[in-house]
């Protein structure tokens, strides 16, 4: 684990990045419109299990739905961001995601099932789009800061969000709380449409070196950028929410065989804090830490978890792997935003958005299997063995794109030398003595 020098972290990157004007409206509206987002899974399970009279597992297809679309409808969101602008893209998706939480209260099982995935694959791209607007918005040497302070309000949202929901379903009924949701989507949608935050770059203030102009990209490039090093960023988003929505399930899991539940608020509330401290600091200190090194020391201290004995033993043993939580989520997006031309960044933050929904969908099934299976504290060990694998696959990509790298600057080099030898190399002279 890392040795904190104290006196390299302080709160002068976080005060730069507030500073910016418009910076804390788009964080603060992005907290607020992830709040019911992160409120609306629970919400629609109880709803399919309660008042549609369906199981867990029927609720668990709805859920999956939702994400589905949301993976597929990600990247063309992103694309439809770097080719259309903030205002379409967001008035369709307020429109449609608004649309369907009014609607779910009303629609029997196959018509929500339907509905689940077109609401998410039109659902507001909020992730990707205030990242990309931060990326827009700010200087490279200011985006860690920024990227920290957006992953922490992650956590923030899912520490709030589904808690929020729960009372609201215990004070009301679960139509009035989906009608909830779609109140609050909605208004955030208005809220980021009069904040209207840049998602198209100046090139001179926060392009890297070297990095495409903001350009519109022809159809037959736009995948040039996916090379192998932006593919290891993708495999460590992948890798880090399989491991931390893993480590959430394995913890109910062990919870609910110790009889531990109503403990379960207190140990999510403890690794949220943990997750809050390790993103705050890590973007004080201003060093840009790699995020598969970041992966490694998530799914490392995930093997320890399985210790546990107990609630009080699993809620301190959480706390080294919650330290590493927001700050691998914030670091793929800062080198993915480094490592990608402006005009397709929309696309590639799309991508990302991808990753982290099926890294999700995947990490919690999985898990389960394992516990319902095996012992649950063994899905600790399943979901840091996976995380380590999946480390060691982007380090190997990550290696493959360093050596094309080099090739390629090598050969760059080349052609320039054998140019400026042309250039500069006698003109040849005509038989009658004028220059050809």
């Amino acid at each position: 684990m890392f040795e904190v020098d104290r006196s390299a972290v302080s709160l002068a990157p976080y005060r730069s990045v507030v500073s910016r004007p418009g910076v804390p409206g788009l964080l603060l509206v992005s907290l607020l419109t992830r709040l019911p987002i992160a409120a609306a899974p629970v919400v629609l399970t109880l709803h399919v299990v309660q008042d549609l009279h369906r199981g867990f597992a029927a609720a668990g297809l709805i859920g999956a739905a939702f994400a589905v679309g949301g993976a597929i409808g990600a990247p063309l969101l992103g694309r439809g961001l770097d080719r259309l602008g903030l205002r379409p893209v967001l008035v369709a998706t307020t429109l449609v995601e608004g649309a369907f939480w009014c609607a779910a209260p009303h629609l029997g099982f196959p018509a929500l099932l339907a509905a689940a995935f077109t609401g998410g694959l039109l659902a507001i791209p909020i992730y990707s789009l205030t990242r990309q607007a931060l990326a827009a918005m700010l200087p490279l040497e200011q985006r860690q800061a920024a990227f920290s302070l957006d992953s922490m309000g992650v956590e923030l949202s899912f520490a709030l969000g589904p808690a929020a929901g729960i009372w609201l379903l215990t004070a009301t009924d679960a139509s009035t709380a989906l009608l909830t949701v779609a109140v609050t989507v909605v208004t955030g949608g208005l809220a980021l449409l009069v904040l209207d935050p840049p998602v198209r770059a100046d090139a001179a203030l926060v392009a890297a070196p070297g990095s495409a102009p903001a350009a519109r990209v022809p159809a037959r490039a736009e995948l040039r950028w996916l090379t192998a090093p932006v593919l290891a960023v993708l495999v460590v988003t992948f890798a880090s929410t399989f491991t931390v929505i893993g480590t959430e399930t394995a913890i109910t899991a062990v919870l609910t065989q110790t009889d531990g539940v109503e403990h379960l608020g207190l140990v999510y509330a403890i690794w949220c804090l943990a997750s809050l401290v390790g993103g705050f600091v890590v973007g004080a200190s201003g060093r840009h830490v790699p995020p598969v090194l970041l992966l490694l020391l998530l799914a490392v201290t995930a093997l320890p978890v399985a210790l546990a004995d107990g609630w009080v033993s699993l809620a301190l043993l959480v706390v080294p792997t919650g330290l590493f939580c927001a700050p691998v989520m914030s670091a793929t997006a800062d080198v993915l935003t480094r490592t990608t031309p402006v005009g397709v960044r929309g696309l590639a933050l799309g991508f990302h958005s991808s990753a982290l929904t099926v890294g999700s969908a995947v990490g919690a099934p999985l898990t389960g299997l394992v516990a319902d299976t095996a012992d649950p504290r063994l899905g600790f060990v399943a979901v840091g063995v996976v995380g380590l694998a999946l480390a060691a696959l982007a380090a190997v990509l990550g290696r493959v794109g360093r050596g094309e790298r080099v090739e390629a600057e090598a050969g760059s080099a080349l052609e320039s030398a054998l140019e400026s030898a042309l250039e500069s190399a006698p003109e040849p002279v005509a038989a009658g003595g004028r220059a050809a």
